[in-house]
């Protein structure tokens, strides 16, 4: 079977669904803008060739929850949503060969609906040179489709009585998912808000960048019989960043720690593999983490102990409550940065934030509303959270440590993270 320059979805002119069958087995990379979307079965035909998808769709009446949460899983696809009507593209890009026309990703659309959809090869269609730009247009103004999100969409989609029109549909999302329409909607690019630009440029870079790089070196390493004995029982979580914080202190020290090549595929998987081979036979794996497994493992404990509960974190005195925060890296690493060491941290941090900020703060970040990369992003950047010498490194290690399936952040483990070939400098 050869690709045909025209699909109707018809014995005679072929179906839409064989244009990801015929496209998959040489992919590289994809672009899915589809409003409507209810089979995983056309992703999955690209990624499990090795194929990158990053992939738009429109969370609607159509839109199956499971279909979604398929590629979600999916660790080679990338997803961001509109919930606004307008967001109407249909339009599908592999590597150098796109399909364009009125087949969406549902199996009605691919297969059985009466489509017409027109093939487009880059040298031979000057139309095509148009695509990537105009998908990453709509990129650009998309959220992230993060669990979050997924989730609030899943209980909106099954929700007892939930309109079945499509225009019902949507004003009822609205009680559960934020709104988000393409550019345009607005009147020009300018009009989008400032700090929803910001949020968005914030959670893609740990959503779509950070989170599953970590996650990769966590599968691959752990699938290369992972760990040290010192561990044993142990959050993994608390073995993989001193696993990210060694690498960067021992063998990425300086500036070495970007100056390997970016890697992808197997040569960024033997890499992970060599330095959890290292990582286990090591000898000294404190280096300038100031604190042996067992105390790390007491410290993360205790963050999830008292900032955990609510009472808890009501009731601490100062002290206590610093004490508390001296668990995280990043806050220790303000040491570097002030005079008279650990205590004199303490003086100038109560001098400079009061307790009744700081605990603000802390239950915002854990309990606040919206997910937890909004709660970050307002203990970064909002007035009403933002703690003095508390900054991002800081908050983004807390938020791991209290959010359950996600990873703590701080300048050294992104260090690590680039070390061992990921694309991260610009984040570290």
């Amino acid at each position: 079977m050869r690709l045909k320059d025209i699909y109707g979805n018809t014995s005679a002119t072929g179906f839409s669904f064989d244009f990801f069958e015929l496209t998959a087995p040489r992919a590289k990379s994809a672009l899915l803008a589809s409003p409507f979307y209810s089979t995983y079965d056309p992703v999955g035909a690209l990624t499990s060739r090795g194929c990158d998808v990053r992939m738009i769709v429109r969370l609607c009446s159509v839109t199956i929850p499971e279909a979604l949460r398929k590629a979600h899983l999916d660790p080679k696809v990338t997803i961001r949503y509109f919930t606004d009507q307008r967001f109407h593209a249909k339009f599908y890009v592999v590597d150098d060969i796109a399909m364009v026309g009125s087949a969406n990703l549902t199996n009605a659309g691919l297969k059985t609906n009466r489509e017409v959809s027109i093939i487009l090869e880059r040298g031979r269609d000057t139309a095509f040179d148009a695509l990537p730009g105009i998908f990453d247009e709509l990129w650009s103004y998309a959220d992230v489709l993060t669990d979050t999100i997924l989730k609030d969409y899943e209980r909106a989609f099954r929700a007892p009585g939930r309109p079945q029109s499509e225009d019902e549909f949507n004003k009822f999302l609205e009680n559960f998912v934020p709104k988000c329409a393409p550019s345009s909607v607005v009147v020009g690019s300018d009009a989008v808000n400032k700090q929803r630009a910001f949020l968005q440029k914030f959670r893609r870079k740990y959503d779509e960048i950070l989170v599953p790089a970590h996650r990769h070196v966590m599968a691959v390493a752990q699938a290369h019989s992972f760990g040290r004995q010192e561990f044993n029982g142990a959050d993994p979580q608390i073995e993989m960043g001193r696993f990210l914080g060694w690498v960067r202190l021992a063998h990425g020290a300086g500036e070495a720690w970007k100056q390997n090549p970016v890697l992808q595929g197997e040569e960024l998987d033997n890499r992970i593999r060599k330095y959890a081979e290292l990582w286990k036979a090591a000898d000294d794996i404190v280096l300038g983490d100031m604190f042996k497994a067992d105390a790390e493992i007491r410290n993360i404990e205790k963050i999830k102990i008292s900032f955990g509960d609510p009472e808890k974190l009501g009731a601490l005195e100062y002290d206590d409550l610093f004490d508390v925060l001296t668990g995280c890296h990043a806050f220790l690493e303000l040491l570097r940065f002030t005079n008279g060491g650990l205590e004199g941290l303490r003086a100038d941090f109560k001098q400079r934030n009061t307790i009744k900020d700081i605990k603000r703060t802390v239950d915002h970040l854990i309990r606040g509303g919206g997910d937890v990369v909004q709660r970050a992003y307002d203990c970064i950047h909002d007035e009403r959270f933002r703690l003095q010498r508390f900054g991002e490194s800081c908050v983004m290690e807390l938020a791991g440590w209290l959010t359950p399936n996600r990873p703590p952040f701080n300048s050294r483990t992104i260090k690590g993270l680039r070390f061992l070939g990921f694309d991260v400098e610009g984040f570290a």
